[in-house]
């Protein structure tokens, strides 16, 4: 649930007026219920319905208002909560006698529905102290949401990637640095075609920078990339010039993350197709919303839900690193950013990238444990004295902070859903690794031409980018 700004209200409204169905389909909003709340306060309310996805509400007080106005209470909700799709206001002002002119719009089975020239007299105020509570079947739960109520075993969000909701969804737009610095810039369409829904997958593909309007190969050396408009960080994230062998991010890719839905505990389930393609790698993560533990070196915590590295075949020695390799857990520091992560190699020479697997975390107060297809591959459980007892002295967690909270902090605060691609960087690829035609990693990650270096390679590795895309047919979150 979010109130929305005028701009983005206009390009919704717009959008979905195009695709309003006939007053003569068999679905019909149902009934509209206003609250004004005492001693101020509004709260308007629809029964749930199956295929219902999505409820928005646009109301003046005591002034008329037409389909294509702008209200003074604007909102609109992506969620049900306890059987009902709720909007409200704490801050508006109301009195006995105001009457509320309004409209609601609702997305059912994917097509739109729109019920104006509506009215509400406020005739009381409602007591929400002294009213009784409502009798439900919700069991309780850990899992606690930003927005509502979360009941045990219910599924609190769920994209099957039939449209690119934009209501769900934020499609980042900037330019990454720490921890990991990797070779990229996340950019949005029209600026780079990188994400994308067809044939009900979400599609995250990365290309390069050089074949972008407007640049070329030199661009890289001597040009600038401005982001600014339509960018999702502070504008210093979002404007870099080429200097020296400081090249712009030679790779454009694609970021997304769950801007109206975060959660605390509960159950994540992603099916997905990895990409492949030499020094590619997947996110498929959890970040804390907040970061209230710090903001550097992971300090906040990040939960890799699944990654394998795109090059089918990476060896150190006698340990395999590529593409059969599923990677995955939580992260806490920088330095000690293995400590709590595992590995699980696939079986019968295949890759992970082949095909379609189904990647699982549950995340609960006491333990973090991952699941691929169905099988458990590995879980985390803090010690006595928690999570962080798990890390030495030479591991730079902030401990201080993670003493006051609970024993699995910092995971123990809310988290959204992030999925992307990157490339190279500086945390994901151990020097001297070997590819399977026999070439070494071309960048050290202490170097400050990692970049360059990783660019003038461009030759080695852009025939291998032939499944670059990281596709995903369903995220699916329950309640614990």
């Amino acid at each position: 649930m979010a109130v929305v700004t005028v701009r983005r209200w206009l390009s919704l409204l717009i959008l979905c007026l195009l695709q309003i169905v006939s007053s003569q389909s068999d679905y019909e909003i149902p009934k509209v219920t206003i609250e004004a709340i005492k001693p101020k306060g509004f709260r308007v309310f629809i029964k749930d319905t199956p295929k219902l996805s999505l409820f928005a509400f646009q109301g003046r007080i005591n002034k008329a208002i037409t389909q294509t106005d702008v209200g003074d209470i604007s909102g609109e909700v992506t969620a049900a909560t306890n059987g009902k799709w709720i909007y409200e206001d704490p801050n508006i002002q109301l009195k006995v006698g105001d009457v509320i002119y309004y409209y609601v719009f609702a997305v059912y089975d994917r097509k739109g529905y729109l019920k104006d020239n509506l009215s509400f007299t406020v005739t009381e105020l409602v007591d929400v102290n002294s009213q009784a509570p409502v009798q439900t079947d919700c069991r309780p739960t850990a899992t606690v949401v930003r927005i509502g109520t979360a009941c045990a075993g219910q599924t609190i969000f769920e994209d099957n990637f039939d449209s690119l909701r934009e209501d769900l969804w934020q499609i980042e737009q900037y330019i990454p640095d720490q921890p990991e610095y990797p070779f990229v810039s996340y950019q949005r369409p029209p600026n780079a075609q990188t994400v994308s829904v067809e044939n009900g997958y979400l599609r995250i593909e990365p290309k390069l920078q050089q074949e972008q309007p407007g640049f070329n190969n030199e661009s890289l050396y001597s040009g600038t990339l401005n982001l600014f408009s339509g960018c999702t960080r502070t504008a210093e994230a979002c404007r870099v010039r080429a200097w020296g062998a400081s090249i712009l991010p030679p790779v454009v890719s694609g970021r997304i993350t769950s801007k109206t839905f975060a959660f605390t505990y509960g159950v994540v389930e992603v099916r997905a197709k990895l990409p492949l393609g030499d020094w590619l790698y997947p996110e498929i993560l959890l970040e804390s919303q907040l970061k209230k533990y710090g903001t550097l070196n992971y300090a906040s915590g990040v939960i890799r839900i699944a990654g394998a590295l795109g090059n089918r075949e990476l060896r150190l020695g006698s340990n395999e690193y590529g593409n059969k390799v599923l990677y995955g857990g939580p992260i806490m520091d920088l330095r000690c950013r293995d400590i709590l992560t595992g590995r699980k190699e696939i079986i019968n020479n295949q890759l992970w990238g082949d095909d379609f697997h189904t990647y699982s975390v549950r995340w609960a107060p006491d333990r973090i444990t991952f699941t691929v297809d169905g099988e458990e591959w590995f879980r985390v459980d803090p010690s006595a004295s928690g999570l962080q007892g798990r890390f030495n002295n030479f591991c730079e967690i902030p401990r201080s902070l993670l003493s006051l909270g609970s024993s699995i902090a910092p995971f123990d605060d809310h988290f959204q859903i992030t999925i992307g691609v990157a490339a190279g960087g500086i945390t994901e690829f151990t020097d001297n690794v070997i590819n399977g035609d026999g070439r070494p990693k071309p960048w050290s990650n202490r170097n400050r031409k990692a970049s360059l270096n990783f660019w003038k390679d461009l030759p080695a590795w852009i025939p291998t980018w032939q499944q670059p895309a990281l596709v995903i047919d369903y995220i699916k979150v329950k309640a614990l």
